[in-house]
């Protein structure tokens, strides 16, 4: 099997489809059950959806902390059960008497890490099922235990509508596990209103950005080239010589002395063909492998 088999591959994700959708489309178009994809984006989403196909559904678990990027358009009047707009309308409350300043303010103090309640509509488990299994079953969950977040930066700050509805979009950078509706409906919550999330598109996931992305059509074509993993990961390198090359090869530990520290590492030949990962095992204190390449 090539390099080029083992790659992955940047999706602009269309409105209406599931992460998974999309997962079956490719499936179907490169004639391989082994793709998996980094960042679920729910079916009203749309953006960067990053598939990793073959040798490299190994690599998924390498990229789980990266940071991402959205464009947002948030509604403060409007609340639902699903925390965006395609949930059931709970509450509608006139927020014309809001001004600029003070949304733009509210949102600013969002900037850093706090604490947030996932909405009850998420893949989070809970005893066994995801949240949203849940909820579409009726059941009332007392209590979501509220997770650390970290919103890196806002920006691109534009009003829509002011009226009963005050609708304005966003860019946002924020760490993984941050839900752009729970943002919405917790701003909402600080301008003594509701909120709620109306559109979102992701732009990027770390090194992966819109820009590099194929469509839907083209995927369903075939119309699409894999990108070699490797350079979209952000770890320790490190080449070896033929001797540690067979000892990888073989699936051996590696001496300390090779490495400068104690962390994820990609390991080349001399001649720069990628052999492996290998990771500190903290129990052993040994480096051994994590994904054998060569």
């Amino acid at each position: 099997m090539s390099q080029i088999e083992n790659g992955v591959l940047i999706i602009d994700k269309p409105k209406s489809m599931t992460s998974h959708d999309v997962v079956d489309v490719a499936r179907k178009a490169l004639k391989t059950r082994r793709i998996g994809h980094i960042g679920t984006l729910d079916p009203n989403a749309t953006g960067v959806l990053v598939l990793c196909v073959n040798k490299a559904t190994k690599l998924v678990k390498f990229f789980s902390e990266n940071t991402k990027t959205y464009e947002a358009e948030i509604v403060i009047g409007k609340a639902t059960d699903s925390d965006d707009l395609t949930g059931k309308i709970l509450e509608d409350i006139d927020a014309s008497s809001l001004k600029e300043k003070d949304v733009y303010d509210a949102l600013m103090s969002f900037k850093g890490k706090s604490m947030q309640t996932p909405p009850k509509f998420s893949a989070i488990k809970m005893n066994g099922l995801k949240l949203y299994e849940l909820a579409r079953r009726d059941i009332e969950v007392n209590h979501i235990e509220p997770r650390e977040i970290n919103v890196y930066d806002i920006d691109g700050f534009e009003v829509l509508e002011k009226g009963s509805d005050f609708r304005f979009k966003v860019t946002l950078k924020v760490s993984k596990g941050t839900y752009i509706r729970g943002i919405a409906r917790d701003l909402g919550k600080k301008l003594g209103l509701v909120g709620a999330l109306g559109e979102l598109r992701r732009t990027s996931i770390e090194k992966f950005h819109i820009q590099d992305a194929y469509t839907i059509e083209e995927l369903k074509k075939g119309d699409v080239k894999l990108k070699e993993p490797f350079q979209f990961l952000t770890m320790q390198k490190l080449v070896v010589d033929e001797r540690a090359k067979s000892y990888i090869e073989n699936g051996r530990f590696l001496e300390f002395s090779l490495f400068k520290k104690k962390t994820d590492t990609i390991i080349y030949s001399s001649e720069g063909q990628v052999l492996a990962i290998y990771y500190y095992d903290e129990e052993k204190d040994v480096m051994r492998m994590s994904v054998k390449w060569c």
